[in-house]
């Protein structure tokens, strides 16, 4: 080997290692980000964590094959890349597993229903400032629901809904007077046995709570929420947790079968999702059929499920699927669930610290709501 050889080798040998530093700690960053939301907290950033998790995987893989082509797995940096790259992988796995056609699914599929005990729903966040009213109203009328909720309305989303009363000729609304994000539709085909909304902790988040007839003449419980996402700096997921926890408790305490739906700002395998589904005796569609992701339509990285229908064991399932773009950040979900009391279906396991937690994760928005007034 000559000495210009050695030198560029030499010169090579350099760049590799300090190539392999850089990539070790991006590896690094993206290995703590995973395990971060493992953590008991309502910091944003933490919390917010919890939603890439598909993504993660997929930068933990490409970022342990660059470091491998680059350094290898000898000596303490690979082993420590690639055992720090499995225990993160390992984690994600877990999380989203239930969420793959491999897992069991945990709510029944029954392809027939008796006569009068059938009922489609479909939940859509329509996005305020979007004004695609008739690529919406397209699609409503393609899927004929019998119980349509409309997350983020306003005024000029009210006028446009009204061509559906027709279709629905029982609804009741909440329009924000001033600009914020909270309105809210629900729109039936089916007679509302005492409809109201009811503002969780704090003025301008309504949650929408009521009885649905059905045609066969059961009556199930239904409420529709919308509860604050976390934001950046200013925002906590003190108020969205004890939202979804709120209405897992009114459905456990519920003498029928009920159904939430809704926009929750919270993808299913986070531990608040996760426990409402306990406490309320709920089942996730999802489970055992895949991702669904809703949001965000226009974006190929933030792909996340945040639109559910969720459900208590008196329901089987005939259809879920998210639906096509219609103009909104979201796209809609719809299940079509045939109401059968003696349903067979087996709800997860409550834990021994779930209502306490709930309780705690009230009360913390109850002293924030309080403190923000």
């Amino acid at each position: 080997m000559t000495e210009n050889e050695a030198a560029m080798s030499a010169e090579n040998s350099k760049v590799r290692a300090v190539l392999a530093k850089v990539i070790l700690a991006l590896l690094s960053i993206v290995v703590m980000a995973s395990l971060l939301p493992l953590l008991e907290t309502n910091i944003w950033w933490i919390r917010f964590l919890d939603f890439p998790r598909l993504q993660f995987i997929v930068a933990l893989i490409v970022l342990l094959l660059l470091f491998l082509a680059v350094r290898g797995r000898s000596g303490w940096m690979g082993w420590t890349a690639i055992i720090g790259t499995a225990v993160a992988l390992g984690y994600h796995i877990h999380k989203l597993y239930p969420y793959t056609y491999l897992a069991e699914q945990s709510a029944l599929t029954d392809a027939s229903c008796a006569e009068g005990q059938s009922i489609r729903i479909m939940s859509a966040n329509v996005k305020r400032r979007n004004e695609s009213a008739d690529l919406f109203l397209e699609q409503v009328a393609r899927v004929e629901p019998d119980v349509l909720l409309v997350m983020e309305t306003d005024a000029w989303w009210d006028e446009r809904l009204s061509v559906l009363t027709d279709s629905f000729p029982n609804r009741i609304q909440s329009i924000p007077e001033d600009h914020a994000f909270y309105g809210m539709h629900l729109l039936s085909k089916l007679e509302l046995i005492s409809p109201e909304f009811r503002f969780l902790f704090d003025a301008d988040t309504p949650t929408v709570f009521t009885q649905l007839r059905l045609p066969g003449g059961d009556v199930v419980g239904f409420t529709g929420l919308h509860p604050r996402p976390p934001l950046p700096w200013s925002q906590p997921t003190t108020l969205r947790d004890a939202h979804i926890l709120s209405a897992a408790l009114d459905a456990r305490a519920s003498s029928g079968a009920t159904i939430l739906a809704g926009d929750f700002n919270a993808v299913p395998w986070e531990r608040v999702t996760r426990r409402a589904i306990r406490i309320g005796g709920l089942l996730d569609p999802r489970v055992g059929r895949g991702l669904y992701p809703t949001y965000d339509t226009k974006s190929y990285v933030m792909s996340w499920p945040l639109d559910h229908i969720l459900f208590q064991p008196a329901f089987t399932v005939q259809n879920f699927e998210a639906l096509p773009k219609f103009g909104s950040d979201h796209r809609a979900v719809v299940a079509t669930l045939c109401y059968q009391p003696n349903g067979t279906s087996e709800v997860p396991v409550l834990r021994p610290n779930d209502l306490t937690e709930a309780d705690a994760s009230i009360e913390a928005a109850i002293r924030l709501a309080d403190e923000r007034q």
